[in-house]
């Protein structure tokens, strides 16, 4: 409690849209946008073989069986199953699984990496030993984490829930990453290419771009399973970073009509079109606009399934389990569960969970009961507390109270990314036409100028100089603010109105101060790996991409307190840096161990942490499962690329150094 207290006193300040007065426009949502069917795989997407298996215990892990391929032809393993008796005892279906499946990852190999090299470019001009030493561990384990597909084993017939891949790919890194993560990709892509390894990247890419010609959309993961969810859409962003290395026109030429596919798939699936008329301290870039027709994103998709009929048919079935204990959940309105579970909004729900948001954290004063609906979408004036206002709720009733609005939400950083996508679509047109405008240049610039503004309107308040989560059913902002709301930062700063750059960097400067250990999505206990105490990269890269991006207007460089976006760089590396030192890393010659290190010499790199009431790291990883680790060494590699001539060699809170 007294964490929780301090890390809301020290966002006070900061957020202030929750007091504000400022009321957006209100929208009209015209028509309904297009439903996405479920994957119907017989095995690994929906029907009683998962739900049989899954619910015998077999397995610790949900994701383990989901993961095996077949050792024998579907249709066997069908009658198989069909000749257990309806009342299967847990070992009769370990039994079966042993008879009919190969181990999980069975069709995985480790790969080369053929274009490896010793001088990787965001090392040349770093001089200090330690910090070269350091980035040059992170750099070699690139080479753990190579990974190719190899269906050579399997046998003619059987099935593996592995979508086809013609390239090496890089695993996250975690214990059950088996395969390729789309929105991990993007920090891979970005470390890849500061390794100097541009052929790898581009096979990265390339299945990524395999996936958009074979579904029309980048799926979550790379697994059947995930075909009917898709991550952040920022496969353009990694195409134009590729691009910007290695000015690779050939590429761009091939990626260009699949970045336009994607596109098209959010525009109908995740999109939904609205009229609203804006407010005159919003009109300043437009005269007497009227009522404005546009479009905004959410993150949650429509769902419908041919097996509708039943509740497993919107269970996630990597995480079955979970989702099934959550749609169980007893509140004093149990009818609300098994409603949200079969229209899809649990499900849609839970995936979003695993993006970071404020979707969950909206629901501070929400009442369990009959009015559950009305109570968790109407507007509240939120006073920062000095409680936590989700220790009522356990994990689960979070996750239905955020399936209620899934789909209403046009959230700043999805919206913010897709005007990246439109503009960079709009470049590579006009690339393609040596130079000069086209047809397509010209509309996708209308459409990113068109979201841009449609952001402005709806999600920026002009009394703080901020962004916020937008409800589109009630016109409001949310309540509470989150970090990723500084992503249009990023996106379009320079097109802002000058005194929300230095908004943007006020905010970042303080909590960088309160959290030097790293920064959270929300600033509460959500039990969400996104909010408070837990930190990840992506967040850091974005906030520090925001910061730059701000630094760079011309409102600020008048006032003091410039190198924000460095301040938090430091710090970053330096969390990674001091987990590495305190798991065995060392650097012959150069840095001992130290004295109290758990783990191999090769020190470990981590997919989260926490922060404690100081702000700073109060956890380690354990390196014999670090999680997703792959974003966070990308991050770092970046951040050596990007600052090599600004980074120190970082201080590890209560740890000497055995240099």
């Amino acid at each position: 409690m007294k964490l929780l207290t301090a890390a809301c006193w020290a966002v006070a300040s900061v957020v202030a849209a929750a007091n504000s007065t400022y009321q957006p426009p209100r929208v009209t949502v015209l028509g309904q946008r297009e439903p996405q069917m479920l994957c119907d795989h017989p095995i690994y997407c929906n029907g009683p073989i998962l739900s049989t298996v899954m619910l015998s215990g077999v397995f610790d892990k949900d994701k383990t069986f989901v993961d095996m391929p077949t050792s024998k032809p579907v249709n066997d393993v069908l009658a198989a199953f069909h000749k257990l008796p309806a009342n299967a005892t847990k070992a009769q279906v370990a039994q079966f699984v042993d008879d009919n499946f190969h181990p999980a990852g069975y069709d995985v190999i480790e790969a080369e990496l053929e274009d490896w090299t010793e001088d990787p470019p965001f090392l040349r001009g770093v001089t200090d030993p330690v910090l070269r030493g350091y980035g040059m561990s992170v750099h070699n384990q690139w080479k753990q984490l190579a990974r190719r597909r190899d269906p050579s084993k399997l046998c003619a017939g059987c099935a593996s829930s592995l979508l086809a891949t013609n390239y090496t790919f890089i695993s996250p890194g975690g214990s059950t990453s088996r395969e390729f993560a789309y929105w991990n990709t993007y920090y891979i892509n970005l470390g890849l290419l500061r390794s100097g390894l541009y052929q790898t990247a581009k096979g990265v890419l390339r299945n990524l771009l395999d996936m958009v010609r074979s579904y029309g959309f980048v799926p979550t993961g790379g697994r059947v399973y995930f075909t009917d969810r898709s991550g952040l859409p920022l496969l353009a962003l990694m195409v134009n970073d590729y691009y910007q290395a290695t000015k690779d026109l050939l590429f761009v030429a091939e990626a260009l009509p699949l970045l336009v596919k994607e596109h098209e798939f959010w525009d109908m699936y995740r999109s939904v079109n609205i009229t609203y008329t804006p407010n005159s301290a919003t009109l300043s870039k437009r005269q007497n606009p009227g009522v404005v027709t546009s479009k905004v994103s959410t993150l949650g998709p429509d769902l419908f399934s041919t097996a509708s009929s039943t509740s497993s048919a919107f269970t996630r079935p990597e995480n079955f389990l979970a989702d099934t204990a959550t749609a169980k959940t007893e509140l004093a309105s149990p009818q609300l569960f098994s409603t949200a579970q079969n229209s899809g909004s649990l499900y849609a729900a839970s995936e979003a969970g695993t993006m970071p948001s404020v979707q969950y954290a909206n629901r501070t004063t929400a009442e369990v009961g009959p009015s559950l609906f009305s109570t968790a979408t109407r507007r509240r004036s939120l006073d920062i507390p000095t409680t936590n206002p989700f220790a009522s709720f356990t994990r689960d009733q979070l996750l239905v109270l955020g399936s209620i609005g899934i789909n209403d939400t046009a959230a700043v950083n999805i919206n913010s990314i897709l005007y990246q996508a439109e503009s960079i679509i709009a470049n590579f047109y006009q690339l393609a036409a040596y130079g000069n405008n086209t047809h397509e240049s010209i509309a996708y610039s209308r459409l990113a100028n068109r979201r841009r503004q449609t952001l402005i309107d709806l999600a920026y308040n002009p009394q703080t100089g901020l962004f916020a989560d937008y409800h589109i059913s009630t016109g409001q902002h949310a309540d509470i603010w989150s970090i990723n709301s500084l992503w249009s930062f990023w996106a379009f700063s320079d097109t802002l109105p000058a005194e929300s750059a230095h908004s943007a960097l006020e905010s970042l400067s303080e909590l960088h101060d309160k959290f030097p250990g790293g920064l959270p999505n929300t600033f509460y206990n959500t039990t969400l790996l996104w909010d408070w105490p837990n930190v990840q990269s992506p967040l850091q890269h974005m906030a520090i991409q925001s910061a730059a991006k701000a630094e760079n207007h011309p409102i600020y460089r008048k006032r003091s307190g410039s190198g924000v976006a460095a301040g938090i760089a430091q710090s970053t590396l330096g969390a990674a840096f001091c987990n590495w030192y305190t798991t065995g890393g060392s650097i012959d010659g150069v840095l001992n161990s130290y004295d109290h290190a758990t783990g191999s010499s090769a020190g470990a790199s981590f997919g989260s942490y926490a922060i404690g009431a100081d702000g700073n790291i109060i956890t380690s990883t354990d390196s014999s499962d670090p999680g997703d680790y792959a974003w966070s060494n990308a991050v770092t590699l970046w951040i050596f690329d990007q600052y090599k001539s600004q980074l120190q060699i970082p201080t590890c809170p209560n740890i000497k150094l055995n240099i």
